[in-house]
């Protein structure tokens, strides 16, 4: 047996919670790096000088770099989800249009409120995002398709989708004018545009 293997003999072994709690520290410093300085301020020696651990321990509980974003961004979906949860709560109508203008008003507050954070959930991914990142993603169309479903004019199987094109519409001229990318249009247009699209849309359930 040579130094090393005896030092590494040597050595205790992390028990299950002491790894788990690593773990999550590495994932709680990737999110505070997120909140404050967006995808392009994470690397692994900043996620491991923030929870004070060596760079290599980054490495040791995830796979990539890529898979610590998704983890750390799907603390930032629940925190979505907790605000459109909340919005749609208070929303003081029950009219189909009304609540989904409820909810786009909130997204539009957290897309402002947590811009960076917002933006790292949308950073290209190279990998398949593991089962409980999928599920928070769910979880959040969820919350869109159950006002779908309170509406009462679509076809059960017609919900995922039309929840996934009035998703895509509002993130899509959110996202473009913080690009700056909507051309002559402003950011200052994007809630006129977001509330004549939806009461567009629920008026075609009605048509249809």
């Amino acid at each position: 047996m040579n130094d090393v293997q005896k030092k590494l003999r040597g050595r205790p072994r992390k028990g299950q919670t002491d790894r788990q709690a690593d773990r999550q520290a590495l994932i709680a410093a990737a999110v505070a790096i997120l909140d404050a300085g967006g995808p392009g301020a994470l690397t692994a020696r900043a996620v491991a000088e923030r929870a004070g651990t060596a760079v290599g321990s980054v490495y040791t509980q995830f796979d990539s770099l890529e898979l610590l974003r998704l983890e750390a961004n799907a603390i930032t979906m629940r925190r979505l989800r907790d605000a459109l949860a909340a919005a749609l709560s208070a929303c003081p109508s029950r009219e189909t249009d009304a609540r989904l203008l409820c909810l786009a008003d909130a997204y539009l507050g957290f897309a402002a409120q947590n811009h960076f954070a917002w933006v790292a959930i949308f950073e290209r991914r190279t990998v398949e995002a593991p089962a409980s990142v999928q599920a928070d993603i769910a979880a959040l169309f969820g919350i869109l398709e159950g006002v779908l479903r309170d509406g009462g004019q679509l076809a059960e199987d017609a919900i995922p989708v039309m929840a996934r094109a009035l998703w895509s519409s509002v993130h899509g001229m959110t996202y473009l004018a913080d690009l700056g990318g909507l051309g002559p249009l402003g950011a200052a247009d994007v809630r006129p545009m977001i509330d004549a699209l939806v009461r567009a849309v629920v008026r075609g359930f009605s048509a249809g």
